[in-house]
């Protein structure tokens, strides 16, 4: 009678290991998961202490819509990058801008986007700096590494 109860025991166990062995941790979840930001919002929220999105989103995967007011074509700074590479800016019509670094030559199109047109970008979130000019002017910039666009 005392070996039945072991036995379950033991098959109970064995059952709970290779539950626990299915479970993707905390961490690993959060950091495959692409995470959707509004770029106004973050800037609201994180104007005053970009360090706090930071510790956030850093090296994230992000996904934002804008509505571009301008996008132009800034000098790169990816080394190694393959030939074509290229980096941009989004002002958004809100005077946001979001800066895509080290973009493949294959998304090169989204530099012909139209005024007032709405943009859908993803890619890896690197930094949120914020300056400060005479006045009540502010300056928010996001910057994303390797940005898609569709």
């Amino acid at each position: 009678m005392t070996k039945k109860p072991a036995f379950l025991i033991l098959i109970l166990i064995a059952f709970v290991f290779s539950f626990i062995g299915t479970i993707k941790p905390v961490e690993a979840q959060d950091s495959d998961s692409v995470k959707k930001i509004s770029v106004d919002q973050v800037c609201e929220l994180y104007i005053d202490e970009p360090m706090s999105a930071d510790s956030l989103y850093k090296d994230k995967t992000v996904q934002t819509t804008v509505k571009a007011a301008m996008v132009r074509k800034i000098h790169s700074l990816c080394s190694d990058a393959p030939e074509g590479t290229f980096t941009m800016e989004v002002v958004t019509r809100s005077e946001r801008v979001v800066q895509c670094f080290c973009n493949s030559p294959d998304q090169k199109s989204v530099l012909d986007t139209a005024k007032d047109s709405t943009l859908n970008l993803k890619g890896t979130f690197k930094s949120l700096t914020s300056s400060f000019f005479d006045g009540e002017s502010k300056q928010c910039t996001l910057t994303i590494q390797n940005c898609t666009f569709n």
